[in-house]
């Protein structure tokens, strides 16, 4: 008999199960009243100060929550700016400030969180305190509490402290179901990322050192050094330093004087970059010498690949530090990465052709507009586009940017 041919193993499909579907937030800064259908990446364009990243922070607040608690130690590490509670409930012109932040989110799958927050305006306390709470699957309450910390979790009541999460009590048992579980965790893990120059350079420390590469870029050195030693992340250097036109290869070490001058104050590792133009013995630059852009392209595919990426993540500023044509194809090799991992990604840009290296003729590709009305209300709106192959026939390449820049889309500053 002829032998059997092996079958090639097939590919697993992502997990998504714990991807947000809705999130809705009430009194949070801007927020007034805002409720977001989300894919799995989404884009926030608008005008400065129109409220792009409070709705990022606010997905963050909501991830400590389902964490067990919100102090500025549980925000920090997600990337929210701690606020005092006086600037964190809304407040417009003659309207009262509001007494609680609403915030809830709606999985793929049927989890439903809800959380009222608050924490009072004079003497605030260290911890945010919980007034309702609720936790659904399949439509179904699983876990609740009220004001006054009477807690009900999976049918058992127990007495629960005002600033602590009632998702604590479901998280530790094992009657949980699986999609609940994922969904908490995920957004547990959540957090905004946001590089910055000298950090990523390794001159200055990162203040959330997160996994894998920081919430600020001080562990891109780190995550550079692993993911060489991996045929997949080879992978993701090698797309990188497709960006990067003068540099034959991109590693991670210890700082040299050889490249480095000693007056430099660097962190333990740092990313070395070999230019494909210099002389052989002087071709090595480190972080410190090397162009912002090339760090910041390897920080957004190391952080779109890694293995220790959180499942659900924000970029603040997206374009940050790139050239326009260097933005749209990091953008387009970026959204391919996060759609092939299942990862699920919010990002804020001012960068027009960042819009057109975006696959929006896939639903799973979303693109948001976001402004204030005449109250200062923070309005988002998606911006639907239904026939994305006939509007670049019709305006070419650069079609969602130049409808973009014309104010055609929304999202643009009145004065523009």
């Amino acid at each position: 008999m002829a032998a059997m041919k092996k079958r090639a193993p097939v590919p697993q499909a992502p997990d998504t199960s714990g991807h947000l579907a809705v999130v809705t937030v009430k009194d949070f800064k801007s927020l007034k009243d805002v409720t977001v259908e989300l894919g799995q990446v989404n884009v926030f364009v608008g005008a400065n100060g129109a409220g792009k990243s409070c709705l990022l922070e606010a997905i963050g607040i909501l991830g400590a929550c389902a964490a067990g608690a919100v102090d500025d130690q549980a925000l920090l590490r997600r990337g929210v700016r701690p606020g005092v509670p006086e600037l964190y409930k809304s407040s417009f012109g003659t309207e009262k400030t509001a007494p609680k932040v609403s915030l809830r989110a709606e999985s793929t799958k049927g989890a439903d969180y809800h959380a009222y927050i608050t924490n009072p305006t004079r003497n605030p306390g260290p911890y945010w305190v919980f007034g309702n709470e609720t936790l659904r699957y399949a439509k179904r309450a699983i876990a609740s509490r009220g004001p006054k910390g009477n807690a009900t979790a999976l049918g058992l009541s127990a007495p629960l402290e005002n600033n602590r999460s009632v998702t604590a009590l479901v998280r530790a048992s094992q009657k949980t179901h699986v999609h609940v579980r994922t969904f908490l965790s995920w957004l547990d893990n959540y957090a905004i990322f946001a590089p910055v120059t000298p950090v990523l350079r390794g001159i200055a420390p990162d203040t959330a050192p997160r996994s894998p590469v920081g919430l600020y870029g001080g562990q891109l050195a780190e995550a550079v050094g692993l993911l060489s030693s991996q045929r997949a992340g080879r992978r993701t250097i090698g797309r990188a330093l497709s960006l990067i036109d003068w540099a034959r290869e991109v590693r991670a070490g210890e700082p040299s004087q050889s490249f480095l001058s000693p007056s430099v104050a660097t962190s333990r590792y740092v990313v070395e970059f070999v230019d494909r133009f210099m002389s052989e013995k002087r071709n090595q630059l480190s972080g410190y010498d090397a162009s912002e852009g090339a760090l910041y392209i390897l920080f957004m595919l190391v952080l779109a690949t890694h293995a220790q990426s959180p499942a659900i993540f924000a970029v603040d500023n997206f374009d940050q530090a790139l050239n326009p044509r260097t933005a749209r194809s990091l953008t387009r090799m970026f959204v391919e990465d996060v759609l092939a991992t299942g990862r699920q990604v919010l990002l804020t840009t001012h960068n027009p052709l960042v819009l057109d290296g975006l696959a929006l003729g896939d639903e799973r590709v979303r693109l948001f507009s976001v402004s204030r009305d005449r109250s200062g209300h923070t309005k988002i709106r998606k911006i639907p586009v239904r026939d994305f192959d006939s509007l670049k026939k019709k305006h070419g390449e650069h079609a969602v940017s130049r409808l973009w820049i014309e104010g055609l889309l929304g999202g643009m500053p009145d004065d523009v």
